[in-house]
């Protein structure tokens, strides 16, 4: 009997585990994008993907990040990786990519890989050939065709405007915009800004260049709103540095400028070849020039040109070069979005253009740690920790700056960067109760961009101090950085000292001096203003962040004339070969120029430039 009813009971157990569905698995995996990690999860069931879900907090939001859930949607319906890059975002479509091919063989699906066609051959030629449509290439082309030439566009992926569509706006001086508020009262000129941005470069820069940004900026402008992008000044600067300054940031008043420029390129008869990557620049024995490209489709476009404009962006996505910027160690430290390949660069230098300045766009400090397990973004903590003039201190448990040059985020990235690439701040908990107590009257601080989410004024306007913090988000947001090795919550001075991995007695005497400058308001060590002093650290819990250093991208490479010519090392110009926006040494020396909307400046402008110098050499030749 014992015996039957031990087989009825097993039949009993099969049989419920037949009628049992099918439990879904779900797996992830992860490639690096344009800013960082690219996470691709599946959940399959019976060998079909029941649904996907793509994170990458580091990626540019208007490209990368509009990308990933059409790009989820897609492989979910094609049932495959293998789908279309999306367009204007190719380096975020190529992880996504990569990233599902793995999730699919975790899941034990296999998907045939298609098979890649190479296209037809093709030759052309033009005027002018401009390798990269970015900002500055775009700006290049129109301006090349407006004056005569006619033009052919590279563009490795299937956007114009590449990162100018994540810039705010521009630097200009004497703009039409800033006469309308000021009158001729600008309060500021033109010799004030050369030898201001001049100054900043430790005269060190390119003088011809930099007069030239000066002296050309308000036509850009003028140039901008012939197009018919709206532009705008901002009420008052973007950070709290340059408060009291003429403002000088034209803001864009269109979220997708680069929609009224595609229109300009289609009535000026610019052949843009989008998905083409350019390889190699030859130079013909007749002085003109011929572009090796590689299509979409892996055909090879070979155009023909007397002058070629190059507009290929920064460094920034190749490894070798940003470890010569920025040094082995800094590299590994730091946090680097990604970016062109520097491809460009090495075409040029295989011409002859002689090695200018590889300078790297240090702009803020922040964990790596950007959202929580299941995608939501980190809602308070980082924002009030990285951004606020509290105690900040190195890896050695030492203070190293004056908290004070958080006003300005160039300065203080910088700042960071020569402390290794990445510093610690240190708040205890009295602080975070204060900036939850909506009856404290300065609730948080200033930060160095004015808060675009917190208190307003008696006018309506933004202030620049935080609203009340809600504690509980601020907790929960130390998890997210805990789990990632990026904050802790210490209990005590030890446990702290222990996360920074510094000497606890020397980040003890560190809080100890600190908390004495607090209290008498008067800062011996490193002169932070008073008014700044606001916090000590005394009573724990203690509630760390590390932050790195952010590398945006990088700029610089190649000298130029203010016609920007390139130059040989022996400053010999080489005919028909022109360099625009982060191609260009000069503007910038040694760290990125902290003057409000000087780098899509730099880039519009001498994209307007180059296009109208390289036309008239094309019809000069």
């Amino acid at each position: 009997m014992k015996k039957i009813l031990s087989l009825l009971l097993c039949a009993a157990m099969l049989l419920t585990l037949s009628l049992t569905p099918a439990m879904a698995d779900t797996v992830s995996a992860t490639e690096a994008g344009f800013g960082g990690d690219v996470t691709v999860t599946l959940t399959a069931e019976d060998g079909k993907v029941t649904d996907v879900q793509i994170v990458g907090p580091g990626e540019t939001a208007a490209l990368g990040g509009a990308a990933m859930p059409v790009l989820a949607q897609e492989i979910l319906e094609a049932q495959s990786p293998y789908v279309d890059a999306y367009t204007g975002a190719t380096v975020t479509s190529n992880a996504v990519i990569t990233a599902a091919e793995k999730a699919f063989a975790q899941a034990g699906i296999t998907i045939e890989k298609p098979e890649e066609v190479k296209g037809e051959d093709e030759t052309a030629s033009a005027d002018v050939v401009v390798i990269g449509m970015g900002a500055s290439g775009t700006f290049a082309a129109v301006s090349a065709a407006e004056n005569g030439a006619s033009v052919i566009g590279i563009e490795m992926t299937n956007g114009l405007g590449g990162m100018g569509n994540a810039a705010q706006g521009m630097f200009a001086i004497d703009s039409v915009l800033q006469q309308e508020r000021y009158g001729d009262d600008l309060g500021s000129d033109q010799q004030y800004w050369f030898e201001h941005i001049f100054d900043r470069t430790q005269y060190l820069g390119n003088g011809q260049l930099i007069r030239m940004l000066v002296r050309e900026s308000a036509q850009t402008v003028q140039y901008v709103l012939d197009h018919g992008i709206a532009m705008y000044l901002s009420a008052q600067p973007q950070q709290v540095a340059h408060f009291g300054e003429t403002i000088v940031y034209h803001r864009w008043n269109n979220t997708q400028p680069f929609v009224h420029m595609a229109e300009a390129i289609e009535k000026n008869n610019v052949d843009v070849r989008f998905g083409t990557h350019a390889d190699q620049l030859n130079k013909n024995e007749d002085g003109t020039w011929n572009v090796v490209c590689t299509k979409a489709d892996n055909g090879t476009l070979t155009v023909t040109a007397k002058a070629v404009i190059m507009a290929s962006g920064s460094f920034a996505g190749n490894e070798e070069m940003m470890r010569e910027a920025l040094g082995d160690d800094v590299y590994e430290a730091a946090f680097v979005i990604g970016g062109c390949d520097g491809t460009g660069l090495q075409m040029l230098y295989a011409n002859g253009a002689a090695k200018g300045e590889l300078l790297t766009m240090n702009h803020g400090v922040g964990p790596r740690a950007a959202s929580t397990p299941d995608g939501g973004a980190i809602k308070v903590a980082t924002q009030l920790t990285m951004n606020t003039p509290i105690l900040w201190v190195n890896r050695q448990g030492k203070r190293f700056m004056n908290e004070d040059l958080l006003k300005d985020t160039v300065e203080f990235s910088s700042a960071v960067l020569a402390q290794g690439g990445y510093a610690y701040t240190i708040v205890d908990e009295a602080t975070v109760n204060r900036w939850a107590d909506a009856s404290y009257e300065n609730t948080g601080s200033w930060i160095h961009y004015w808060d675009q989410n917190g208190m307003l004024d008696e006018n309506g306007e933004h202030t620049i101090y935080h609203a009340p913090i809600n504690k509980d988000d601020f907790v929960s947001d130390f998890d997210v950085l805990t789990a990632s090795g990026d904050g802790i919550v210490a209990q005590t001075i030890e446990e702290a000292a222990a996360f920074i991995g510094c000497d606890v007695d020397t980040l003890k005497a560190t809080i100890e001096n600190y908390n004495s400058y607090v209290k008498a308001g008067k800062d011996d060590e490193f002169f932070k203003s008073a008014e700044s002093l606001l916090w000590t650290v005394e009573e724990g819990p203690f509630y760390v962040t590390k932050g790195y250093n952010a590398v945006l991208g990088a700029l610089g490479g190649v000298n130029a004339t203010d016609k920007l010519e390139v130059l040989t090392a022996k400053d010999e110009i080489i005919p028909g070969l022109y360099a625009t926006g982060n191609n260009l040494s000069g503007i910038s020396v040694a760290a990125y120029g902290n003057v409000e909307g000087v780098g899509l400046s730099t880039a519009l402008t001498t994209g307007r430039l180059a296009g109208q110098y390289a036309a008239e050499y094309a019809a000069n030749k």
